[in-house]
């Protein structure tokens, strides 16, 4: 495995849906080793990795800054590539690579998301296994959509230059890889297009370890009607927040102006401080992402773009979470609108919903189960694995 950041500890979407898939393969006795790259951004110490590392996991990292500079920005509008994986590709990683692959005899190697299809060329130069993407999102749609919501016209038209690289980068890919692995079905259905029919495909849903997932206590001590926590350093994260204080929050205060917001995550913006005097209390450094969740009442996903699966949302349902969510938040999860979570798109219904719940204990507590039941039934690591190496077995 490939993935471009160290997914231990896994505090946010993409190092649960990697250190997941890891969990699912050892549960069925693959032998997996993973090559990361530990950037300045995600930047993980051997200390806090090896808290979580599973013991029979060949773990490998290589530092490397993959940050995005003005300078990089602009230096790269002159080579032809898309500055949002072109960053990941430097030396150090492709030789520590080759030497892992003269080393080892792999079956299979499986590219953690778009970004590390960069090494394709390489892997093939010096290894006869077969090459899966995994594909978390399908990248270019994302950035499609986050352009439809873009208020800067600079900006704009540098986005639309290197979502046009991307797109073409994204498509060659998927046609150079002998397998591709996308998280839901929907971006199966995306990517279909753009492969051929022989093309061997399954899609396969991040799952959690239901054996070491237990619900939040009902005596877990509330301290918020409302949380959110997210990766501010993903911009569909922000733009979604925002979205939701602007357009939301001013409905949920008038409804019921005593509600409590907890808003958490890593890479905050300084631009939301100015919200702590709207009633919104901000934490930029949560250590347990399980305590923060468990102490609000309701949680809620207000995402406007993206692709892929939603992995917090899995999350709060296996902790028996209710959540408010917009239809594209929740994207990818095979849920029941009203009985697993409630969705709604617009902004007086997303007000109108997180009054609802906070007001109607009974409604909150049979979403609240429901969620944990669909999670136990459809997102079991041990039978996703399962699934996933039969899968494998096929190509080779």
């Amino acid at each position: 495995m490939l993935s471009n950041k160290v997914p231990y500890p896994a505090n946010d979407g993409s190092s649960i849906a990697m250190s997941s898939i890891i969990d699912a393969l050892l549960k069925n006795k693959a032998e997996v080793t993973l090559l990361s790259i530990n950037t300045k951004k995600h930047f993980k110490s051997d200390e806090a990795t090896a808290a979580q590392l599973p013991t029979r996991l060949d773990f490998h990292k290589v530092y490397h800054n993959t940050s995005i500079t003005p300078w990089g920005a602009l230096a790269n509008l002159f080579s032809g590539k898309a500055y949002h994986v072109s960053r990941f590709y430097f030396s150090a990683f492709a030789k520590k690579l080759v030497l892992l692959l003269r080393q080892n005899s792999f079956d299979i190697i499986q590219i953690e998301g778009l970004s590390m299809a960069v090494y394709i060329e390489l892997i093939r130069k010096y290894c006869q296994a077969k090459i899966v993407l995994r594909a978390h999102n399908v990248e270019h749609i994302i950035w499609d959509r986050h352009l439809e919501n873009e208020s800067s016209s600079l900006r704009s038209k540098y986005l639309k230059i290197q979502n046009s690289r991307l797109a073409k980068f994204e498509i060659q890919s998927l046609k150079s890889v002998d397998a591709i692995v996308p998280i839901t079905e929907e971006d199966k259905q995306l990517l279909l297009p753009w492969i051929s029919k022989s093309k061997p495909i399954q899609s396969l849903p991040c799952g959690i370890d239901i054996e070491a997932k237990d619900t939040c206590s009902k005596a877990s001590t509330q301290t918020a009607d409302i949380a959110y926590l997210a990766s501010f350093d993903w911009m569909p994260n922000v733009q979604g927040i925002e979205w939701f204080m602007q357009k939301v929050w001013p409905l949920v205060q008038e409804l019921r102006p005593d509600t409590t917001f907890h808003l958490g995550g890593r890479h905050m913006p300084s631009s939301f401080q100015k919200w702590e005097k709207r009633g919104v209390s901000l934490f930029q450094d949560v250590a347990d992402m399980r305590k923060f969740i468990c102490s609000a009442r309701i949680v809620i996903v207000p995402l406007l773009a993206g692709s892929g699966m939603r992995i917090k949302v899995i999350e709060n349902m296996a902790l028996g979470k209710c959540q408010v969510s917009t239809t594209i938040g929740a994207e990818g999860v095979n849920i029941e609108n009203g009985k697993d979570i409630i969705l709604t798109d617009s902004p007086e219904d997303f007000a109108r919903a997180i009054s609802n719940l906070l007001h109607d204990d009974e409604l909150r507590t049979f979403v609240e189960t429901q969620a944990r039941k669909t999670i136990e039934t459809s997102y079991s690591n041990r039978q996703l694995g399962k699934n996933l190496i039969k899968f494998y077995q096929s190509l080779i």
